[in-house]
């Protein structure tokens, strides 16, 4: 098995169908995982960006992608995420991973070098109870959400309502389970039915008063986002079976 890795390893296999561009490695030279041996072209593209370590653990493979472009006003491309390091870069004690994400369509005015900007769909949950972030709270561990029962009446004025409620009556603390969170809004998975009146924010001025807003049934998706990338153009790094 020794002698049967041995050979193996003096053989390098392209990940992908393409033409070869350049040929950087030489014949008796060494070569590790992270050598460039040669460049090939193809037609796909790829946008490279680079994650930290927090927001690359929810990144997977075969993820959908949506990405924007500094030069391009109001292009915007879906991608699929087709690799992700699995070593990270360490630099001034950050670490960072590439990611790379293939373009679903192209465009002739995305050029290899621009600037790219991706925002992936790491979950997705449609149907769900959402309500804003801020209104979820935290005790001893465990998360909770002020609810006005009764409801307090919404005034009709849209501008009054935005500047909040006053109310004498106590909010009721109720016990929730969380799910997916894009950082703005939260899925409530158990402890809130639609339509219930939560309390998102309170306003200190002449008089205290409270803003309620109602939990509505709608679709939550969280995402990360990796910006800043250089775009890949058709260079190497194609993961295998493009």
């Amino acid at each position: 098995q020794a002698k049967e890795q041995a050979y193996n390893d003096h053989f390098v296999i392209a990940p992908f169908d393409g033409v070869i561009a350049q040929v950087s490695g030489n014949v008796g030279s060494q070569a590790s995982g992270s050598t460039g041996i040669a460049t090939l072209i193809t037609t796909q593209e790829l946008a490279d960006i680079t994650l930290n370590e927090v927001d690359v653990a929810s990144v997977k493979v075969g993820q959908t992608a949506d990405l924007t472009f500094d030069a391009i006003t109001g292009l915007s491309i879906t991608g699929t995420v087709a690799e992700v390091d699995g070593i990270g870069t360490v630099s001034s004690g950050v670490v960072s991973y590439a990611v790379k994400i293939a373009l679903g369509t192209q465009d002739a005015r995305v050029k290899p070098g621009m600037t790219v900007n991706a925002d992936i769909q790491t979950a997705n949950a449609t149907g769900v109870i959402v309500i804003p972030s801020s209104a979820i709270k935290t005790a001893n561990g465990r998360s909770f959400v002020q609810i006005f029962d009764p409801a307090l009446p919404s005034p009709a004025n849209p501008q009054a309502a935005a500047a909040g409620i006053t109310s004498t009556q106590t909010p009721k603390r109720v016990s929730v389970q969380t799910g997916i969170t894009d950082g703005t809004k939260t899925e409530i998975t158990s402890g809130l039915t639609p339509g219930q009146q939560i309390l998102v924010r309170t306003i200190t001025g002449t008089a205290t008063g409270t803003t309620a807003a109602k939990s509505t049934a709608a679709a939550a998706t969280t995402r990360t986002t990796g910006g800043g990338g250089g775009f890949g153009g058709g260079g190497g790094g194609v993961p295998r079976g493009l």
